[in-house]
């Protein structure tokens, strides 16, 4: 990966990420915020935004596992493949979206990693 394209990345996944606590923010100042439905919701945005910092904007995020994995699949000219899982070490497969170049793995161990870029 480019040091542009890494950039790009870091700035989509902040953005992602600003976007995910803004929506929370929002859904905490509704009036059915106290639904239970609606703190989950407003929990789930919690997690993804701080799954996206730990996972990638962290300031081990360009040497952790899943960051590595990412880039080196992102750099496979092959529409597919497997590799090691950084959380298991099981199988994990991956294919490239032919429509957009989007990645998707997901580890063959139930309940494991599972991402879609």
């Amino acid at each position: 990966m480019t040091p542009r394209e890494q950039a790009a990345f870091t700035a989509g996944i902040e953005t992602a990420r600003q976007m995910a606590l803004a929506a929370a923010v929002t859904m905490e100042t509704r009036e059915d915020a106290r639904e239970v439905r609606q703190q989950a919701a407003v929990a789930a945005l919690h997690g993804l935004a701080a799954g996206l910092h730990a996972a990638f904007i962290a300031p081990s995020a360009e040497t952790g596992p899943l960051h590595r994995i990412m880039a080196t699949i992102a750099t496979d000219p092959a529409d597919s493949g497997t590799v090691e899982c950084p959380t298991c070490k099981g199988q994990l497969s991956w294919r490239r979206d032919s429509y957009n170049g989007h990645l998707h793995a997901q580890c063959e161990t139930d309940g494991c990693l599972r991402v879609m870029q």
